[in-house]
């Protein structure tokens, strides 16, 4: 009764540990692609933050391009900012 018991519990583990190695080829292979994904949002997010928070002020104290082209380049610095700790950390 306990040899059955145990040889099910260790297929179990055995099925387990196979579904594991199969998911951390997965990641493997997409962590390039998530790397990728990351490095684009790091930079284009606060771009985008940045001309959105520039056009709210323009219009609130009607200024057309000043707050526009401020924030623009705070965000574009921003950007690179995030991109090159990104790449320090991966080294």
């Amino acid at each position: 009764m306990k040899n059955k018991k145990s040889l099910k519990l260790s297929e179990k583990i055995k099925k387990i540990e196979s579904k594991n190695i199969k998911s951390e080829k997965n990641k493997e292979n997409l962590s390039g692609f998530g790397t990728g994904l990351k490095i684009s949002l790091d930079l284009i997010s606060p771009i985008i933050v940045a001309v959105c928070i520039g056009v709210g002020i323009d219009k609130i104290f009607l200024t057309k391009p000043i707050f526009f082209l401020i924030f623009l380049l705070l965000g574009i610095v921003t950007g690179f900012m995030n991109i090159f700790k990104l790449m320090t950390k991966l080294k």
